[in-house]
């Protein structure tokens, strides 16, 4: 079955979909064939954030029903990135996991999940699934308290937090946030990436662009891109001349 990778979160609005969509890119960047998955039926908005239009009736959804293929359900982005996109559901439906292991063993390539927030059954399943787990908190208590309520899950679920790993996002946006030491003895899981919460990345949300994409040159696209450097086992090397390009960047306006 291909690589699998979930990115979760304890609580929504800490940049979850924004990691996958980033993360999921830059490998792609990077020669790596990659499928990003949108599980969060209730707030399926991982399309949205590539400015992507899929139709409406091949989807996710419709994959896990069998009501068409799974490559029918995949969407190209503009860049090359194969994207499986989800529908909204006023009420979230529940994702059987040998259901969701039959889509992943038709796809060819690293599978990267959007999960929903929080601890619905929905992510339990998609843990379960899932041979490696992302968990996605800020450097504040609520966040880093709820993130610490998804690692406990999936030692439930899994036996053990080898397989977890934990990035932190927003970094640098509050005055008083918690150490990453802090984070990693809370969590019991390595941080692998703390990600700033730059003017470019704020603009490519509002402009439906990964900032990998927009503005390669950022520090969040080249800790974006550091970080997927590391989960293909490849070497990273920031653009040359990458703070100049920042300042020039600055006085266009961009």
């Amino acid at each position: 079955m291909p690589r699998t990778i979930a990115v979760v979160s304890g609580k929504g609005g800490v940049g979850k979909t924004t990691t996958t969509a980033n993360l999921a890119m830059a490998m792609q960047q990077m020669g790596e064939k990659v499928v990003a998955v949108d599980c969060d039926q209730a707030a399926s908005n991982l399309a949205l954030q590539l400015d992507m239009h899929p139709e409406p009736d091949k989807n996710l959804q419709s994959a896990l029903e069998g009501k068409n293929q799974v490559n029918e359900s995949i969407r190209l982005h503009r860049t090359g990135l194969m994207v499986m996109p989800s529908t909204h559901a006023i009420r979230e439906r529940v994702i059987r996991p040998e259901r969701l292991r039959s889509i992943i063993r038709n796809i060819n390539g690293t599978v990267i999940i959007d999960s929903p927030p929080g601890l619905t059954k929905n992510v339990y399943n998609i843990i379960n699934v899932a041979d490696e787990i992302i968990v996605v908190t800020n450097p504040e208590i609520p966040a880093v308290t709820d993130a610490v309520k998804v690692t406990k899950a999936v030692e439930e679920v899994k036996g053990d937090r080898k397989d977890v790993k934990c990035i932190v996002t927003k970094a640098d946006e509050i005055n008083h946030e918690i150490k990453e030491s802090e984070i990693h003895m809370a969590l019991e899981v390595p941080v692998v990436s703390k990600v700033p919460y730059d003017k470019h990345l704020k603009k490519s949300i509002f402009d439906r662009n990964p900032v990998v994409d927009q503005v390669p040159h950022s520090k969040s696209a080249i800790e974006y891109k550091r970080l997927a450097a590391q989960m293909v086992g490849k070497e990273y090397q920031p653009p040359r001349m990458a703070g100049l390009k920042r300042i020039l960047t600055r006085f266009r306006g961009g």
